[in-house]
């Protein structure tokens, strides 16, 4: 995995590193979609100075890990470090999340000196977006069109901006109640339910004392729901992106819920976690079924002998190509152009 290239956006910056260093930073944030490799230009380039790789989900921060050299310090969190820096490098992937990098835009701004300077790069060579949202800043922007896309330049000249928050709290009921839900940027399913996420809480019966545990919670909507309907159980939401375990929190509190643990992990490795009695999995669609089929591995560890999982899913004829076992597939139903497909453990 060491040998991967860096991303479009990213190589893009990196053939612009003269340029980056020219005012010889000596705090650098790097904010990448990919695993960082700027981080280590920057470091080699920077004698002595403080260079932060920054990630939102642990599983690309252990890649990070993997390749960061000893002057990088790998950073996963929710929000950017709360520290003033000189230099903010940012790679924007086209097809990448508008509010996200909107969101890390207006951090990394609010955390430059005056003087200091934010880089970003998208790898389209028309953008028009990523150049407006910079335009904002209320400081001038450099723009040096490369082949495959374009690199921007900032300084910041004033603290007159204002920072913009993208965080979203709607509400959603479940059964008699009208709970609270938070989400942010990046985070699954921002400002709002998700439709398979509804469909699961309609359709999932949880039994008083259930222990249940949602692999990838997002929002964490449908593991509150299990929290309140547990009522003497215990729920935990897992989720690789330290928003949405934030998000979580966040809701769990507001409403009152004490019954549910929100835990950041994306390998499976949940030592602490007592034998299940359900598993509700929204696995998403990318990633060529390796995350569904990471969700289900899980399940069938985690879950009691007789225990079971439920899956919410467009992509049955997936589930049914692969031995599960231990865990069977023993019902399948439909609800609003999803199916839900029930396993039980032996």
């Amino acid at each position: 995995m060491s040998d991967l290239p860096p991303l479009p956006s990213e190589k893009l910056l990196l053939d612009q590193l003269d340029e980056l260093v020219r005012t010889s930073p000596t705090a650098a944030l790097v904010m990448s979609p990919g695993r960082g490799q700027i981080a280590n230009a920057l470091a080699d380039r920077i004698a002595d100075g403080n260079v932060v790789s920054w990630f939102v989900d642990s599983h690309r921060a252990e890649l990070a890990n993997e390749i960061a050299d000893d002057a990088v310090q790998v950073v996963c969190q929710p929000d950017l470090p709360d520290e003033v820096i000189d230099l903010a490098v940012l790679p924007v992937l086209k097809n990448g999340e508008a509010e996200m990098n909107r969101d890390l835009i207006h951090q990394a701004w609010k955390r430059l000196k005056v003087g200091g300077e934010l880089w970003a790069a998208v790898n389209a060579a028309q953008d028009a977006w990523l150049l407006s949202q910079l335009q904002v800043l209320g400081s001038k922007v450099r723009c040096h069109d490369q082949p495959g896309g374009r690199v921007y330049g900032v300084r910041k000249t004033s603290d007159r901006f204002k920072q913009k928050t993208f965080d979203a709290e709607f509400t959603h009921r479940v059964d008699e109640r009208v709970i609270s839900v938070h989400s942010r940027p990046s985070v699954f399913s921002h400002r709002s339910v998700d439709r398979a996420a509804a469909v699961m809480i309609r359709n999932v019966a949880v039994p008083k004392g259930s222990v249940v545990l949602e692999l990838g919670c997002g929002n964490g909507a449908v593991a509150m729901a299990a929290a309140l309907r547990s009522e003497t159980g215990h729920a935990y939401a897992v989720d690789c992106n330290t928003r949405a375990v934030q998000c979580v929190q966040r809701a769990t509190e507001q409403n009152g819920i004490n019954n549910l643990t929100a835990i950041v992990n994306h390998d499976g490795r949940l030592p602490d976690l007592p034998p299940c009695d359900l598993v509700l999995l929204n696995p998403p669609y990318y990633g060529d079924f390796q995350i569904a089929e990471h969700f289900l591995v899980a399940a069938g560890i985690y879950l009691r002998p007789g225990g079971e999982a439920y899956v919410v899913t467009k992509q049955t004829q997936r589930y049914l190509e692969y031995d599960w076992s231990p865990l069977n597939l023993i019902d399948r139903t439909s609800a609003q152009s999803y199916d839900l497909l029930k396993f039980k453990k032996d």
